[in-house]
């Protein structure tokens, strides 16, 4: 009995030597690391890390353990806790956590039980994907079929400096049960700039119910592939469905908005933003890429646009850009209300990142430029009056008077304006220029060069800030001691045109007649 009992024992024995030495013998995964970075928007809160695949190279068999991916120093915004099966290459929803993170394995690496993964939003040193391997995975040593690839990470990026990269580095637990054989970091991301804002302001005129402004601007992607559309971009006029090219979704629920903002619109004028603003890109490159309007305000200080594209790859191949001036965008005035002032204008993209916000992506995005770029002048409208010759001579005996009528109250229905005049003079003894007090509809300003300009002899120009003002100038002299006065003579002021209507400047005669945007009596002639 004793005899069995001792060979049993050493049957046992051998047998555990056997099962240890095959344990041994056994050979864990190795892996080349690899990355496919992604360019990242700058102040971005959601965006796509790029993938990493681990690619298996020798004949293996997997134990039990973890790997677990750290993208360094930021927050994955898309993690769940959640346990995921590790999901199939050969369909792109299979092993998508409920965050939009997928991972996917192949070959010897497929799909089985207890093989999952999880994500953690954020640790000492970044966030993680930790994916749990079971025993019993097989490598055959090609590492074209035998594979696991992470995709889908969205992190928040929008505390980067431009030009930041992202990296993302393994570990195994335990340690040994995984091999890195190459890296054990690769850079999975590049910070890039988001946008460029170029504006060009111009002005308008009160008395111009509606206008075209020379203003514009132009918005381009600091970085190709910006811009993105996701899912079907409603505007006010238009719908656009995702393009066939469309980017994986990994848990995106808008496309990449744009929102205008200006500040400090003068009462009185409204701005028309277009409904849908065509890409800058040449249409021969295949591309419909647009923004379109989603809303704007009351008074069109703020827009917000959708974009949207017909070839989500060319847009991604090409920074795109769009421009608004005068030919989409309408600067209506109000006669009645208008005020003058001055409006700037900035730009971000959007949606934002309040607090609880759920949209993706989003950004955490400020307004753009700073300081802000002038965009718009609104002026009063003025007359402008050219009084060809006055004299106070010293010593000569001539005297000069002005008179200036605001004929803004008539029988015609002309809504009342008033405001004060500037004179400037111009020629010998020229004093500094003189604003009289405001002159109110159906009123005349009158005075004497003896007393506003004495000694004075030129000419001058009044700047009335009130439409249909009218000036007449009487000159007086003697040359006989005791006489009273041997000369008199009295003329009309010539009106000059509205600089504000022609640019800001003077137009030295009738404009070219093909001009559509200065009328032919804008220029300067002879007579009123």
């Amino acid at each position: 009995m004793r005899g069995k009992i001792k060979l049993v024992s050493v049957v046992l024995f051998a047998m555990l030597m056997l099962g240890f030495a095959s344990v041994v013998n056994a050979q864990t995964p190795v892996y080349v690391v690899s990355s496919n970075p992604n360019e990242v928007t700058h102040y971005g809160v959601t965006e796509v890390m790029g993938r990493v695949q681990l690619s298996v190279t020798n004949t293996s068999t997997s134990v039990g353990s973890s790997i677990t991916i750290t993208f360094g120093g930021v927050v994955i915004k898309n993690a769940s806790s959640t346990p995921t099966f590790v999901g199939n290459p050969v369909d792109p929803t299979d092993g998508v956590a409920p965050g939009g993170i997928r991972v996917q394995g192949a070959g010897g690496f497929a799909p089985t039980a207890n093989y999952s993964f999880t994500s953690v939003s954020s640790t000492g040193t970044g966030g993680q994907v930790i994916i749990s391997l079971p025993a019993g995975l097989t490598g055959t040593g090609n590492p074209n079929v035998d594979y696991i690839t992470i995709d889908g990470v969205r992190a928040d990026v929008s505390t980067k400096a431009v030009g930041t990269d992202i990296t993302a580095s393994l570990s195994s637990s335990p340690p040994t049960a995984n091999t890195f054989a190459n890296v054990s970091v690769v850079r999975v991301a590049t910070v890039n700039e988001s946008l460029i804002l170029t504006a060009k302001s111009g002005s308008v005129a009160i008395c111009s119910a509606t206008t075209s402004a020379a203003n514009s601007i132009k918005i381009t992607e600091g970085s190709a592939g910006v811009f993105v559309q996701y899912v079907t971009s409603i505007g006010q006029a238009t719908s656009v469905p995702a393009p066939p090219d469309a980017r994986d979704k990994f848990g995106a629920k808008n496309n990449t908005q744009i929102n205008i903002v200006l500040s400090t619109l003068p009462a009185g004028t409204t701005i028309t933003w277009p409904s849908t603003v065509a890409s800058d890109v040449l249409t021969s490159l295949g591309d419909g890429g647009e923004l379109n309007l989603i809303s704007q305000s009351a008074s069109g200080d703020a827009a917000l646009y959708d974009f949207a594209t017909t070839s989500q790859a060319i847009s991604d191949a090409n920074p795109e850009s769009f421009t608004f001036d005068s030919t989409n965008v309408t600067v209506n005035i109000d006669v009645n209300t208008a005020v003058p002032g001055s409006a700037t204008i900035q730009i971000q993209l959007y949606p934002p990142n309040p607090t609880g916000a759920t949209a993706v992506p989003r950004f955490n995005h400020p307004l753009i430029n700073s300081p802000a770029d002038p965009i718009i002048g609104v002026n009063k409208c003025t007359t402008n009056l050219l009084f060809t010759f006055l004299t106070n001579a010293t010593g000569i005996g001539f005297d000069s008077g002005m008179a200036i009528a605001n004929t803004t109250k008539d029988p015609y229905g002309t809504a009342a304006q008033s405001g004060p005049i500037t004179i400037y003079f111009y020629g010998t003894n020229a004093p500094a220029p003189l604003t009289t007090p405001d002159v109110a509809a159906g009123t005349v300003w009158a005075n004497s060069l003896s007393t506003i300009a004495p000694g004075f002899q030129g000419y001058a120009i009044a700047v009335a800030q009130f439409q249909y003002a009218h000036g007449y100038a009487f000159i007086t002299g003697k040359y006989n001691p005791g006489s009273v006065y041997d000369v008199a003579e009295g003329y009309v002021a010539i009106v000059i045109p509205d600089p504000t209507q022609t640019g800001g400047t003077r137009l030295a005669g009738p404009p070219i007649q093909n001009n559509l945007f200065v009328p032919p009596a804008l220029g300067e002639q002879l007579g009123q």
